[in-house]
């Protein structure tokens, strides 16, 4: 179940590659428009770029001049993915930003699932995930509204993180909001329909092919026994004959639409004066579901449907000459609904159904007999049709709100420069689950005309359920800044104490806390000579009183060498080296006062008493205090290069960085002796990388256009995680990249010939041995396939290259953006029903890669093992599972045409803009399977490729 805070994680050699990279693209080598200087459109004159250099970048409790920040950061603008589709928005940033990658895992209506990273993994306890902050806070990312977003910055090395404390170390993805500005109110208005399908489904084969692989891998496990179709039945699959004797069902077809629909309206008006400037906006988005309902059956709707509204306002009032008061409010409510009960508790829904279509062969029953009546048998009970219409719903609830009243004061009659700031926030976020199930029978025909009853039809129960997540977010802060020049001398200071406080009323605990004070410091020489410290000191009474508080600081430099007179008048526009250096604090997941013992109570574990003895309630220690627990340290390094040159047509970045995270806390051996977990603070993980991006802009008469792209690399390594001794070096997953793959290594098949002779490695324990058979390397030598053979197989399945590029047209009117994102040096495992054959003891599907099978005669050139119902021997976590997932994507086209203004300007109409677009359009990949994003089961709501006309008005 999808929490509030869950984005957040508070509460709890490339050579190959570069050669695939190549090969995919050498556009990659330009480096990424979307940061140098993201525009939606190619800019209008090469003076542009000189100009987003000086426009402010959001950065954590502030802002600073791009051409001055000495950290790492990436930014792009809200207007850059506010057309794209989807209900996720941090998955349009895929390959948008260096050093930021996200992986998409379902297609689920509302939370589209995915992991995201900035920089890779830093350590190997935890999910790695970045913090997630709109306007500085804690708040619910979910179904954000696009048109609401004025940039989105990536927050990567220690000098733009460590003012986030204990939570600095995985990274930070930071939301800047819309505000007011002065002027005459603007009203925008935009609508986008979206036509959605999956990007990939598995493809079963018919009920004849079924029942030939059927007799083929039953004769190979028992070449005497009698084939379970006989002639007549495979000529009646074949020809259709009898189609509820011998079904032949695409369970796909029956249950998914060809498309469904998602549509997005939005709302807002802005402007102000002097004295007050407002921002107000409203949305509405739909999605229909994928599923193919019945809606004459039930007065409830079992699709999986999705409604959010969101409001968002804000408002800045100059009470004084002096006094500025500030209020933001937002509010969204979400509504869901799908089939069955608790749908939306693990597993959900789309999990259990995915897993009823894929698993039901073509031929196990007709959808509904000749009389109307479900079909089914024993062996196949939970018919998917049925269990989309006949199983009940799910009603599912969820809102959020938060607030902020902030008051500014300008101190400058003290002192010229000086502003000290008060803020008040709130946020509260609730998950509410009804749930209605019934059961349904299906029938097993006897003869012609009589039917075996399995289940019983039952009535909708009643409402059961409640709410799923309560939580409550305060974030106050009290800051003090001073911002003055003095000749060529600039200085902007920053002091502030922030408490924050995390009630999560969904589990008994206590509220968790984070205070303390930060700081930042910056100066500038005859602006080029740039300095920056930041600090914070923040603490938790999850921390043992005595080392409650971190102290985390870094300091970053640069120097503007084009600005040096020696450069001036140069073809080099830009020219900055800079480089950061600091600490950064990760706290540990699922940490609750470890630093304490603490006790419980059991039945029957008390002592005995009375005339008839019977234990009593006892009570057992089931936590040991631990004085040693402490959050991660991770010491970033970061040097860094900006260029632009040719008048600023041509701008590039880039990073080299390298982290050592320290202190992780990791599983003593002693306490397996011990009978109680006892972790300590030794772990060591390592993480290093580069980063490229640059973009070309630049006209050819009436022809405006960009060019570029990005390229991240992220390789980690576990140092030390005191793993168990191991008998040979292969098994130790210490030295190798976290999440590395590890399994048997696959050989090749067996042949005839070696079951002939025997002559190889004893590899009974993993099942029968015949030929066809996958056969793995004996890795020690000792003539026995058993643990002792496990290695590091394959890369971890999040990638750890990313790289994007794009394409940026307009010809007056008309314009046209095109982007396409990839990734490498990443795997999926394929295995379930969607990739093994009659998985289940014999009851499961096939798919079409099994018509490759190996079969007599066919050697290595199979591209699958041979056909069985029951062989273990073949499934065994193996590297001829494990598939390279790198891809190349065209994620996002773009095409739109904007309206002159005349033909709509006696209507108040300043600006209209038509356009089409398409997401995960095309795609090119190894797997084939499944979506090389998807998770690897491949069981849940698949990804989806989305057609969208729109439109852009502004009055």
């Amino acid at each position: 179940m999808r929490k509030f805070t869950k984005p957040n994680s508070l509460l709890r050699g490339h050579s190959q590659s570069v050669k695939w990279i190549v090969v995919s693209g050498l556009a990659l080598l330009l480096g990424n428009h979307s940061e140098a200087q993201q525009k939606k459109l190619p800019v209008k004159d090469t003076i542009t770029a000189a100009g987003l250099l000086m426009k402010p970048v959001p950065l954590l409790y502030g802002a600073q001049q791009k051409k001055y920040i000495t950290g790492a950061v990436s930014a792009i603008s809200g207007a850059d993915v506010s057309n794209t589709p989807g209900t996720n928005r941090l998955n349009s940033l895929s390959g948008r930003l260096t050093g930021l990658s996200v992986t998409q895992l379902s297609g689920l209506p509302s939370s589209e699932d995915n992991f995201y990273q900035v920089r890779g993994f830093h350590s190997f306890v935890g999910s790695g995930r970045p913090m997630v902050l709109i306007n500085n806070r804690l708040d619910d990312i979910n179904e954000i509204e696009p048109h609401d977003i004025e940039s989105i910055t990536v927050l990567k090395d220690a000098a733009a993180t460590a003012l986030y404390g204990l939570n600095g170390a995985n990274g930070i993805i930071l939301i800047t909001t819309k505000r007011g500005q002065t002027g005459k109110i603007k009203i925008s208005y935009n609508a986008e329909s979206s036509f959605q399908q999956p990007t990939r489904l598995p493809k079963f084969l018919d009920s004849y092919n079924y029942a030939l692989l059927y007799n083929e891998a039953q004769l190979n496990d028992n070449p005497t026994a009698t084939p379970k179709y006989n002639a007549a039945a495979l000529q009646a699959y074949q020809n259709g004959s009898d189609p509820f004797l011998y079904p032949n069902v695409n369970w796909i077809d029956q249950t998914l639409k060809n498309s469904s629909l998602q549509i997005r309206n939005n709302i807002n008006i802005s402007g102000g004066g002097d004295q007050v400037k407002y921002y107000f906006s409203a949305s509405y988005l739909y999605d229909n579901g994928i599923f193919k309902v019945d809606k004459s059956i039930n007065t409830y709707n079992t699709n999986s449907n999705l409604g959010v509204f969101n409001v968002r306002g804000n408002v800045d009032i100059n009470a004084s000459k002096y006094l500025v008061i500030s209020a933001d409010l937002r509010s969204k409510r979400e509504t869901r609904n799908a089939p069955g009960p608790l749908a939306f508790s693990s597993p959900t829904y789309d999990q259990t159904i995915f897993t009823a279509i894929y698993s039901t062969p073509a031929n196990a029953y007709p959808v509904k007999n000749a009389d109307g009546s479900l079909g089914g048998n024993a062996t196949y009970t939970n018919n998917p049709y049925g269990t989309l219409n006949y199983a009940g719903y799910t009603n599912y609830l969820s809102t959020s709100l938060t607030g902020s009243m902030g008051f500014a004061y300008d101190l400058g009659t003290l002192t010229k420069g000086l502003k000290v700031k008060v803020d008040f926030g709130f946020t509260n976020y609730d998950e509410l689950q009804v749930s209605r199930g019934k059961t349904f029978a299906v029938y097993t025909p006897l003869t012609a005309t009589t039917y075996t009853k399995i289940n019983a039809d039952g009535i909708v129960s009643a409402s059961s359920g409640g709410y799923t997540a309560r939580q409550r977010i305060y974030d106050h802060f009290a800051m003090l800044n001073y911002d003055r020049e003095f000749g060529d001398h600039s200085i902007n200071a920053m002091a502030m104490y922030e408490l924050q406080q995390l009630d999560n009323a969904s589990v008994n605990t206590l509220a968790q806390n984070f205070q303390g004070p930060k700081g930042r410091l910056s100066y500038r020489f005859k602006n080029r000579y740039l300095v920056d410290f930041v600090a914070a000191y923040q603490g938790s009474e999850q921390y043992p009183p005595n080392h409650r508080y971190g102290f985390f600081p870094a300091v970053s430099a640069g120097w503007i060498i084009s600005d040096e007179p020696f450069l001036k008048g140069s073809a080099i526009d830009l020219f900055k080296i800079r480089g950061s250096y600091g600490k950064t604090g990760n706290q540990v997941n699922g940490l609750y006062f470890d630093y304490l013992s603490s006790y419980t109570q059991a039945a029957s574990l008390g002592g005995s008493f009375g005339t008839t003895p019977a234990p009593s309630t006892g009570g057992y220690q089931n936590q040991i205090a631990n004085p040693l627990v402490t959050w991660e340290s991770d010491l970033k390094t970061n040097i860094g290069l900006d260029l632009a040159f040719l008048h600023n047509r041509l701008s590039a970045s880039v990073d080299v960085f390298k982290e050592r995270t320290t202190n992780i806390m990791v599983t003593n051996s002693i306490s397996a002796m011990y009978g109680a977990r006892i972790n300590t603070p030794s772990g060591i993980f390592e993480d290093r990388g580069l980063e490229v991006q640059a973009a070309w802009t630049d006209h050819v008469g009436s022809l405006e256009y960009t060019i570029g792209g990005n390229l991240s690399v992220a390789k980690n390594k576990i140092v030390f995680q005191n793993e168990a001794a191991r008998n040979y070096p292969w098994m130790y997953q210490t030295g190798n990249p976290y999440g590395s793959r590890m399994g048997y290594v696959f050989d090749r098949y067996f042949t005839e010939a070696d079951i002939a002779s025997g002559n190889y490695p004893n590899q009974s324990s993993l099942g029968t041995q015949k030929a066809g058979d996958l056969k793995y390397k004996d890795l020690n030598g000792d003539n026995v396939i058993d643990a002792n053979d496990i290695a590091v197989i394959g890369a971890a399945k999040y990638p750890e290259v990313n790289f994007g590029a794009n394409l940026g047209l307009k010809y007056h009117a008309f314009d046209l953006n095109m982007f396409f994102q990839g990734t490498s040096h990443g795997t999926t495992y394929n295995s379930g029903p969607t990739v093994y054959e009659f998985v289940n003891s014999g009851k499961g599907n096939v798919v079409e890669h099994h018509l490759d099978r190996w079969t007599p005669g066919s050697g290595q050139s199979a591209a699958y093992p041979r056909l069985t119902l029951t062989n273990t021997n073949n499934f065994v976590t193996s590297s001829f599972w494990l598939k390279d997932n790198s891809f190349v994507r065209l994620k996002y086209v773009e095409a739109g045409y904007t309206l002159p203004v005349n033909l709509l300007k006696k209507i108040g109409v300043s600006s209209t803009r038509v356009f089409v677009n398409g997401y995960n359009v095309l795609l090119w990949d190894k797997v084939k399977e499944k979506d090389p994003e998807a998770n690897d089961s491949g069981l849940t709501y698949p990804l989806q490729r989305s057609f969208s006309i729109g439109l852009n008005l502004k009055f």
